[in-house]
Parts: C-alpha cells; structure tokens; sequence
C-alpha cells in the first residue's frame, strides 16, 4: 500500500471549531480544496455540487439565515437559546464556513440520491485535500437546515442545502481513530 495515499485516507477526521485557531485562509488554499472538491464523479456528467464560501462578515449573514431558518422550522416550545449561542460560537470560530448544495438536474436524469451521492463525494475529496494544508474541518448538517428541501436564501429553486462545513485552522489534538474489521463488511463471490 502506497504509504502517502494511506496517510491521506487514515488522515481525514472531523475537526471541530472549538479547536481552530484564529487564522484567515488564503484564497488559494480556498482555490486548492474546492478545485479537489470538483473533481468528484458524477452521473451524466451533471456535477450537481455547488459551494457557498463563507468568511469575515459574510459569517455573520450566514449565521443570522441559519438562525432564522432554525426558528422558522422549529417549534417556539422546542427552540433553544443555548443551541442558537452554540451555533454563532462555531460560525465566529470558523476561518470559513462552506455551504454544501445539492443543484438537481433540471432534466432530472439521473436520480436525486445520485445527485447527493456526487455531492458526497465532491465533499470527500475536499475533506481530504484539508491534511495537506494543515486545515481541519467538519460537515454538518442539522435537520432544521437541510429538510424542506434544504431551501436557504443562497440556493436556487432546484437546489438543496446538504449542510455546512466548518473550516480552519487547528491545534486538534491527534486522537486515534479506528474502523471496524473490514472482512465484517465485505464479501466477495468468486462464481
């Protein structure tokens, strides 16, 4: 096995805003990751990802939509002050804040999990473009901002929000990971 391919794959994890350091990112950096990020597959050749990037001041418009669309789609009795601060808190922790859209293919081609299955992999080969330049970061995606057909003021009428990803600079400490024994979720049929 190829020692920096595995590096690459056993590198990527979740990286949370809580340990970003407050450290712009440079467009071409920005460039790099989402260039990595159109390089997906898809069906058709309809390349159904679509990136909103967040920064400075426009982290603050995108919190004040998520905030009002999470009150919108949740009930007064069930709505949360402490979630709301939570949110602003990794928003302004953030170096940016990338929102994930699905954009259907108005000739509905293929079918839509398809389409997210795309999206999924663009945001893959962005997740592991992030060791490479010491970024870490994190795909969420909360049902108050995805269901309803993930309509947000930055998407489109055939478009879909599919969350947003958290991005930084870290100081993460190097937890272990592990996965499950990959011979428990294979089976191969030779004839």
């Amino acid at each position: 096995m190829n020692q920096i391919d595995q590096q690459i794959r056993q590198g990527r994890r979740s990286v949370f805003p809580q340990f970003f350091k407050d450290q712009e990112i440079p467009s071409e950096v920005l460039q790099d990751i989402l260039e990595n990020a159109n390089w997906a597959p898809s069906h058709r050749h309809t390349e159904p990802w679509r990136f909103v990037v967040f920064q400075s001041a426009g982290k603050e418009l995108l919190a004040e939509q998520v905030i009002a669309g999470y009150k919108a789609a949740v009930p007064l009795e069930k709505q949360s002050d402490t979630k709301v601060t939570k949110m602003c808190k990794k928003f302004a922790k953030s170096a940016a804040v990338i929102g994930i859209v699905m954009h259907r293919d108005p000739e509905e081609r293929v079918p839509e999990w398809e389409e997210i299955a795309a999206v999924s992999m663009a945001v893959q080969n962005l997740w592991l473009s992030l060791e490479q330049h010491n970024l870490g970061g994190y795909w969420s995606s909360p049902g108050f901002l995805t269901k309803e057909y993930g309509a947000m003021p930055w998407t489109a009428e055939n478009e879909r929000c599919l969350g947003l990803f958290y991005l930084g600079y870290h100081e993460a400490p190097d937890l272990p990971r592990e996965r499950g024994d990959l011979s428990k979720k294979v089976k191969f049929i030779n004839g």
